[in-house]
């Protein structure tokens, strides 16, 4: 899964006298357009009325290869929930969460409904957050060596654990190998099957696909190298071997984030708990990337959960690290 900085905008939203100024709405909506979303094609739309925000998905956005059932869709859905609600933290409003999929059942497109109730000034914490959303971007390069530190991995693993996800890092060699034979199992099953490698090249902005403006990947931001080859894999990808990329996991840091069910709701937690984490990482100026795409494979989720004594459904693997500086790096 390609989790991208969103280039485009969506507007059409409307305030009223006694509801969002406009320059409160410019910031809800460059908060949302700032959520990370599968191949980027921000699969959301919002609104805003008197002094509430309400996050659509719009399913009509689909990668039938990459995403058949839809789950990278509301993971990023929930993304942008957590944007959207810091959002309303930032500007000095206590905010009211109500998520849809919960609360609305004859409405299944809807993802939240984030409402300011009164005024509350944000916490230092939710202002760290709330300014790691414009710098957020995916690393998808072997980190530096230097190791996290405890607290560090502490905060992470707290973070991971909203929206009452289940976090755990992936730890010892045993697991970092367990993983490591799941995940090149898939990358090998991807990068030969010729429809899924077709729709990636579709998404690509140097492709030929018909890829609306400011959305898809460009070729590099593809991970070619390291664990990241084995997240996001293209037919160019090297793919190490086994007792390697075991290494190399054993020495990340690598979070799992599961569910108790395996529903739409619970998909939207997901979501909202991995962005969650990934911005309290960015605060601590620490590089990330999420790995998604090896667990459309129905025996390599299946597997996770066994080898890993999963209490439920896992949803995405998170990568934590030092970024190793790089030259005139872009930023994505």
């Amino acid at each position: 899964m390609s989790w991208l900085r969103p280039h485009r905008r969506r507007t059409g939203t409307s305030t009223t006298e006694q509801g969002w100024s406009s320059e409160d709405v410019q910031t809800l909506e460059k908060a949302v357009e700032r959520a990370p979303s599968v191949h980027n094609t921000q699969p959301w739309e919002l609104a805003t009325s008197d002094r509430t925000a309400v996050l659509r998905e719009r399913s009509a956005v689909a990668l039938r290869q990459h995403d058949p059932e839809g789950r990278d869709r509301r993971l990023s859905c929930g993304a942008a929930v957590t944007n959207l609600f810091l959002a309303v933290r930032a500007l000095g409003w206590a905010a009211r969460l109500r998520r849809g999929p919960e609360e609305s059942g004859d409405e299944p497109e809807l993802v939240a409904t984030v409402t300011a109730t009164q005024r509350q000034q944000p916490s230092v914490a939710e202002g760290q957050r709330y300014r790691a959303i414009t710098r957020r971007s995916s690393y998808r390069r072997p980190f530096h060596e230097q190791p996290l530190a405890h607290v560090a991995r502490e905060a992470l693993l707290a973070a991971g654990g909203a929206a009452d996800v289940h976090a755990r890092w992936i730890t010892g060699f045993d697991e970092a190998s367990s993983v490591a034979e799941m995940l090149g199992y898939a990358a090998r099953v991807h990068r030969k099957d010729r429809h899924y490698q077709r729709e990636l090249s579709m998404w690509l902005v140097d492709g030929q696909g018909g890829v609306d403006p400011g959305g898809g990947i460009a070729s590099e931001d593809l991970g070619t190298e390291g664990v990241a080859a084995v997240g996001l894999t293209g037919s160019q990808s090297r793919l190490p071997d086994e007792q390697r990329l075991a290494e190399w996991i054993a020495n990340e840091s690598i979070m799992v984030l599961a569910t108790a069910d395996d529903d739409p709701a619970w998909h939207l937690r997901a979501g909202e708990a991995m962005q969650f984490t990934w911005l309290t990482a960015t605060s601590l100026g620490l590089a990330a990337s999420v790995i998604t795409q090896p667990l459309h494979l129905t025996e390599v989720r299946a597997g996770l959960r066994e080898r890993l004594g999963l209490p439920g459904f896992p949803h995405v693997l998170l990568r934590f690290g030092y970024p190793v500086p790089v030259p005139g790096q872009r930023r994505v």
